[in-house]
């Protein structure tokens, strides 16, 4: 364990679009009732955001570019579907239901892209830590998000 370059780029990457762009272009027509989700569901998104930051940026003997296999290649092409999700938001001026309606066969691709990415980047560089803050990021935004594409649908 110990600074890993690759792992803070790989979280840098997949997280800096959402902070971008909500920042230049808030979310519109976003579901406005209050969620009637359990607060589990938040604890976990933000413990699986979390873990996921920590085990990359901490990884420094699990990712190698000349480990690099279809894994990382995998994880590239969610990482660039995501973007291209992300200029379609921007696109349409921040409408929110962008992010939530399914691509293609992917459901709220807003949640699962990132969530792949981290999955196929765990996978990648094996390490079960990540893969376990992602699966924990899933349950929580996955549902969260699912409840806001209802709601807004």
């Amino acid at each position: 364990m110990g600074f890993s370059i690759i792992g803070t780029i790989i979280a840098v990457v997949i997280l800096l679009p959402s902070i971008i762009f909500f920042i230049k272009f808030p979310p519109k027509h976003a579901a406005e009732e209050k969620s009637k989700l359990p607060k589990i569901f938040e604890l976990l998104e933000k413990t699986g955001q979390l873990g996921c930051i920590i085990s990359l940026v901490i990884s420094k003997d699990f990712f190698l570019i000349e480990k690099a296999n279809y894994f990382t290649m995998l994880m590239v092409i969610c990482i660039a579907l995501y973007y291209a999700l992300w200029i379609a938001y921007a696109i349409k001026g921040g409408e929110f239901s962008v992010m939530l309606k399914p691509l293609l066969f992917i459901p709220i691709p807003g949640a699962v892209l990132p969530i792949c990415a981290f999955v196929f980047a765990s996978l990648w560089g094996q390490c079960i830590w990540l893969g376990a803050s992602a699966i924990i990021l899933a349950v929580g935004h996955c549902t969260i998000s699912w409840e806001s594409y209802r709601r807004i649908k």
